[in-house]
This record gives structure tokens, sequence and C-alpha cells, in this order.
């Protein structure tokens, strides 16, 4: 069920975009406003909807430095979009990357801590005492797992060895 506002709401759209037809019309053609109110009201008037002359005039010129914005919003390119878009997901995804490699190349003494974990007699202790059934279940047990730290180790080592080259300043 369709309110009066709603009613209402639609029909001063409606009325809005009308105008904004002719307003591109009269930027693009350059007649007077005297002129696009009088096209204003003609145009409203064919389409049903009725406003006093005056009414149309003086909504027109209240609308018009909205419309200019309008105007000029659909006059950008899509690419210019498209580019501006590509740019912000650029410097975001770069962004996000120098504060990674900050993060993994201050992370580089703790990484050094779990490698001297690995294998350590610490390290066998505490798997000796999960595989006894000492510990919780839901305990996170990766640091336990041999192949879970060997990998992250390579990783480390491989993705480190790339940025070297930019470590050497």
């Amino acid at each position: 069920m369709k309110h009066f506002e709603d009613l209402k709401k639609n029909s001063k759209a409606r009325c809005t975009n009308l105008m904004y037809v002719i307003y591109k019309e009269q930027m693009k053609e350059g007649y007077s406003d005297e002129e696009a109110h009088a096209r204003v009201f003609e145009l409203l008037k064919s389409r049903g909807i009725l406003l006093f002359p005056e009414n149309a005039a003086q909504r027109y010129d209240h609308k018009k430095n909205h419309f200019l914005k309008r105007l000029k919003r659909d006059n950008v390119p899509p690419t210019l979009y498209k580019m501006e878009d590509i740019l912000q997901k650029a410097n975001h995804t770069l962004n996000t990357l120098e504060a990674s490699i900050f993060d993994l190349q201050h992370m580089q003494d703790d990484i050094q801590k779990l490698s001297d974990y690995y294998g350590s007699k610490q390290w066998r202790k505490d798997l000796e005492s999960d595989e006894q059934g000492l510990f919780p279940d839901d305990l996170k047990r990766g640091v336990l797992s041999e192949d879970g730290i060997y990998n992250m180790l390579e990783r480390n080592k491989e993705v480190m060895e790339m940025l070297k080259p930019f470590f050497e300043d």
C-alpha cells in the first residue's frame, strides 16, 4: 500500500528528473532562464504534473546548483572511475604490503626463538606430554607439528631471501 508521502516523494523525483532534462538542454543550447522556465512548465504539464508556472520556475531555479553538479558527474567518463578505483586498491595493497614487510622484518627475533625451540629438549618434552594426553583437547598444537614449524621456517627463509635486496639500504 502506498502512502501519500511516498507518492509525494515519487512525484517530486519525477518532476526533478524532468527539470534536469530541460537543464541539460539549456546548457547545451544556451537559452535563457525564462525560456527554460516555460519549457519546464510545458513539459510538466504534458506529463500530468500540475504546478503553477511560478512554482515550477522557483523549483527549477532552486535545483540549478544540484543540476550542475549532476551534469558534471554525468560527464565523467566511466574509465576515470575505473582508474580511480584501481589507484585506490593499489595504494591500499601497497600500504598493506609495506606494513606486512615491516611486521615480518621485526618478527625475525621471535621466529628465531621458534626455530631454537623446534627440536629442542623442551619441544620434545612438550610433544611427549601431548602424546600422553596431558594437554586439553582444545589446545592449538601447530607448534608441536614437525611439518608445520619446518614449513613456516622454510617459507620465512624464502621470503626473507626475496626481500633481501630491499633491506640492504
